[in-house]
């Protein structure tokens, strides 16, 4: 995902919208529901849950590392 791509998907997520994406051969899912949000893994269900998509893009990590860092190598 570029820097521009990444930029868009922020800012739908940030109005309630709900993607997957690919890292490393994984699927994962950002949802929302209520005031919370999440990001999971579709292989087995693992998920980090968040006060917000704010919260999420601060602190959600995959491989240990946060979204953040990680946008060049994710396919959406």
């Amino acid at each position: 995902m570029t820097k521009e791509e990444f930029k868009e998907f922020k800012s739908l997520i940030a109005i309630g919208e709900e993607f997957n994406f690919d890292y490393k051969n994984d699927e994962y899912w950002i949802s929302h529901n209520g005031d919370k949000s999440f990001l999971s893994r579709t292989r087995d269900h693992y998920a980090q849950e968040f006060n917000g998509y704010e919260e999420l893009f601060e602190k959600a990590t995959i491989d240990g590392m946060k979204i953040t860092e990680l946008y060049p190598k994710l396919k959406w």
